[in-house]
């Protein structure tokens, strides 16, 4: 580990393999801990994978320093569960080492480690055991952690007796109280209603400025601004980015963009070999290929359309698609009365937004190529266009903009 004294968290070159059948892997762990027992150490090569293994995790390195929230995002399957268990201790890595400096709290499923017999005052002390913190360490703040999960008048009462909301609100308490150095949340962020969540925002903000460290899993990447300000994002198993929040989202969106451009392939249907969707570009205003701007730069659109017949009123139907928020809007060339005419041969349609008016995220169109009928479908092309929108900056804490649109408006005050 490194000699700072602020590192809280080293992750060094850390390799994880599992294998996808039960049986096979069994007995590879038992082959494993042979040689362990047999002093051959439990490193193992891991340039050759035996029948049956993928890489969960490949080559890891990362810090996490005192004081600092880092987000690790990803699409599923792509490794940050088990890193995670990992660095709680519930798995160990098969080459590499995690060190890590302190106390560990894991929020990973809030309320799953309560015993249902005991009261909600005795399972905060078996909790606070857990983390190897001293019963007198919690008679200091049981009465705020308490007062936090609002669940003063049912705390003597069975667990089994509480909501599943209770619970959340008790399990996050109970962590986020007792300070730890580093505290671990997997999609949690969504806990109870929202004024809870709101408090648990501002809280996490104060551990952090005391010096308690944070490492947050969650899909929810909109939500990671109240507390984030770093993001790792995986991939396959590797870290495909290490940086600020704003640009982890985008490649973690751009990610889900790729993931669903290959399970949508189906809906990549012509219908007609009258006329096709040729190639798709996205322009600045100066007609040069670009994929990276700011919200209210100008975007232009450049479809060329080839025909083997005259048509005469075609269609093109353009969407704009987030891989996290879906459809963000749909424009027609009828709409403005466009009448695409073709002929043998290409021709070119251009479509520009100026000003576009997106926030920071990961962007790409759907194109629909109609006749002049409702019935005349020619071709569809989805997860085309791919562009991202990378500043300016947006802030938090509910203090600027947010969503995924920057809409003209205005406050005013009597």
């Amino acid at each position: 580990m490194s000699n700072s004294s602020d590192i809280v968290l080293d992750v060094e070159n850390v390799w994880k393999v599992y294998c996808r059948n039960l049986k096979r892997a069994m007995w590879y762990g038992v082959r494993d801990l042979g040689r362990e027992m047999t002093g051959q150490g439990h490193d193992r090569t891991l340039t050759k994978l035996r029948p049956g293994e993928f890489f969960a995790i490949k080559e890891a390195n990362f810090q996490v320093r005192q004081g600092e929230c880092v987000a690790l995002i990803g699409p599923n399957g792509a490794g940050k569960s088990t890193m995670l268990k990992m660095i709680n201790g519930l798995v160990r890595p098969d080459a590499g080492r995690i060190s890590i400096r302190g106390k560990v709290a894991a929020l990973i499923e809030l309320g799953t480690g309560f015993n249902p017999i005991l009261s909600g005052r005795e399972n905060i002390y078996v909790n606070a055991a857990v983390l190897g913190i001293k019963k007198n360490e919690v008679d200091r703040i049981i009465d705020k952690i308490i007062d936090f999960a609002e669940l003063g008048h049912v705390i003597n009462d069975p667990v089994k007796t509480y909501s599943s909301g209770m619970r959340v609100r008790l399990g996050f308490s109970v962590a986020a109280n007792l300070r730890p150095h580093l505290l671990i949340m997997d999609e949690v962020l969504a806990v109870g209603d929202v004024g809870f969540r709101m408090k648990c925002f501002a809280h996490l903000r104060d551990l952090i400025k005391q010096g308690v460290s944070i490492i947050v899993v969650t899909h929810a990447v909109t939500m990671l601004r109240r507390v984030a300000t770093r993001s790792i994002v995986f991939g396959n198993g590797k870290i495909v980015f290490d940086g600020d929040l704003p640009t982890g989202s985008t490649v973690y969106e751009e990610m889900m963009n790729v993931q669903s451009s290959a399970s949508k392939k189906r809906d990549e249907k012509q219908v007609s070999s009258k006329a096709k969707l040729e190639d798709i570009t996205v322009l600045n205003e100066r007609g040069e290929t670009q994929l990276e701007f700011e919200t209210e730069e100008t975007l232009r659109l450049q479809i060329r359309v080839s025909a083997t017949e005259r048509i005469q009123g075609a269609r093109i139907i353009a969407a704009i698609c987030s891989p996290v928020h879906g459809k963000v809007a749909s424009m027609s060339s009828a709409y403005q009365e466009l009448k695409i005419d073709l002929a043998p041969g290409q021709r070119t349609v251009t479509l520009e937004f100026p000003k576009l008016p997106l926030l920071i995220g990961a962007y790409h169109f759907n194109i629909s190529l109609y006749g002049p009928q409702q019935t005349d479908f020619f071709q569809r092309k989805t997860i085309q266009g791919n562009f991202r929108i990378v500043g300016p900056p947006l802030l938090g804490d509910g203090k600027g903009l947010g969503g995924i649109v920057k809409l003209p408006h205005r406050w005013d005050l009597d």
